[in-house]
């Protein structure tokens, strides 16, 4: 029987309001303002990815790798940006909370969820994203918050598993593991959780049990 459960954040609680995880509404007024290529941003975005898997474990080193990502991005698109717009861009992404919206069944089924199960969040993200569940008043239904960037691991390293694991010796079958992404229920698998596929979009086909929101549960 399943006594925790182990949520995704992204696709799954909230998503980014532009479309786009990297580009808040400011960037996107500044990406029109200054009349730029939003498809090379994109794929610059792609290229310096992995400037966002350092480790990172507050607030001001979050500004900092951002600022770092978005001052390459600038240079790989040959745009001469000045450091205060990029600034703008670095603190806006970290500090705004406006840049995500949560999904309308969130926080009431948190609430319910909460009283079957021992809810732990695992999750690819930054610091940002624990305060703005404290904001959102969802931040104490949960167990614990795993976040990559703490650990210095991503849930594609299958390590980053372990620490919630560990910590509450889950056994095989204790858990259930909701993610956007196959890939990463692949992983969940080999590390003895039950999993489901979270389609907010209702456009996936998969071998995983499918639901469209967290009222499924």
């Amino acid at each position: 029987m399943a006594k925790y459960l182990i949520l995704d954040f992204g696709k799954v609680l909230a998503y980014p309001v532009t479309g786009y995880w990297f580009i808040t509404p400011l960037f996107l007024d500044m990406i029109n303002s200054m009349n730029l290529d939003k498809e090379k941003i994109l794929l610059a975005m792609e290229e310096y990815n992995y400037i966002l898997s350092r480790k990172v474990i507050n607030l001001e080193e979050e500004y900092k790798m951002f600022y770092d990502f978005y001052d390459n991005i600038f240079k790989k698109i040959g745009y001469k940006i000045s450091k205060d717009d990029l600034s703008k861009i670095s603190f806006d992404i970290t500090y705004n909370d406006s840049k995500y919206k949560f999904y309308d069944d969130v926080k009431s089924e948190l609430k319910r969820l909460s009283k079957k199960y021992k809810l732990l969040m695992l999750s690819d993200n930054w610091p940002c994203a624990i305060r703005i569940m404290k904001n959102e008043g969802i931040f104490d239904y949960f167990e614990k918050v795993y976040i990559s960037s703490i650990y210095g691991e991503e849930k594609k390293d299958k390590s980053f598993f372990n620490y919630p694991i560990n910590e509450y010796n889950i056994l095989e079958g204790e858990a259930i593991f909701v993610d956007d992404n196959e890939e990463l229920l692949d992983i969940a698998i080999l590390k003895g959780f039950n999993v489901l596929l979270m389609d907010r979009d209702n456009n996936m086909i998969s071998k995983y049990k499918i639901i469209n929101s967290l009222l499924d549960l």
